[in-house]
């Protein structure tokens, strides 16, 4: 490796570095209950009493609900974060018990800059239409099995290890439409004002974080609430 490019080597896994320790000191403060303790808790806790510029606050973004009138939810995250892996498989639990009209996704943030190419890599696999056997593997491989890639080669083997096709994925991880992606989900957490994750943004319009809720599993029966405030909007537009 030439003098150069150990050089940029270095500011990349700072880079990285740096972004982790935002993410760490940004849910400090906020508590990781056992997932299956924390979803029976939330599934029996009584319903949640909104509170604006508390429990959630109103943003404004460039984020669209559905135009098939579903609701949607946006877990924002970044796979670097041991917080968001800690959550996870409450998430996951969680969003099977979510209404019909509900539309869940996960969306990573790059909110520094190495954070971006694992930002790069979820939006990758999210167009190549293998984000299901992806998303929870690499939230894996990063936090239980140590890999902690910082080139575009190193995220490509990793992915190769799932049974990607590699070449296909560099060509996806390098195209327009992932880059464009990342920019977009910049503009989404400046204009909502994220400043760490995991957090959860629904319909584009309600944010909730960690602190706001007090931990990072309270977001959930927020956000639950949030979508029944929705709900209960649109049937009294109806006719």
């Amino acid at each position: 490796m030439s003098t150069r490019n150990l050089h940029r080597s270095l500011i990349r896994n700072r880079l990285a570095q740096l972004g982790l320790l935002i993410c760490t000191l940004m849910s400090f403060s906020v508590s990781h209950a056992a997932p299956s303790a924390a979803l029976t808790a939330a599934d029996t806790a009584p319903a949640v009493q909104l509170d604006e510029n508390k429990n959630y606050r109103v943003v404004i973004t460039d984020v669209a609900p559905p135009t098939d009138g579903k609701i949607l939810v946006q877990e924002l995250f970044w796979y670097g974060c041991p917080h968001c892996f800690h959550l996870e498989p409450l998430v996951e639990a969680w969003r099977k018990t979510l209404p019909s009209d509900v539309e869940f996704e996960p969306y990573a943030l790059p909110l520094s800059p190495g954070w971006v190419p694992l930002t790069k890599a979820f939006f990758a696999a999210k167009f190549m239409g293998v984000l299901p056997q992806t998303h929870r593997a690499i939230f894996d491989d990063i936090h239980i099995k140590h890999i902690h890639p910082v080139t575009k080669e190193q995220i490509a083997d990793m992915y190769a290890d799932l049974g990607i096709n590699r070449d296909k994925f560099l060509q996806m991880y390098d195209s327009f439409g992932v880059d464009n992606a990342v920019r977009q989900a910049q503009m989404v957490g400046q204009d909502a004002g994220v400043t760490g994750v995991p957090a959860m943004l629904v319909n584009g319009k309600y944010l909730v974080t960690g602190d706001m809720a007090g931990s990072n599993e309270a977001m959930l029966p927020i956000v639950r609430a949030l979508i029944a405030k929705i709900t209960a909007e649109k049937l009294k537009k109806s006719p």
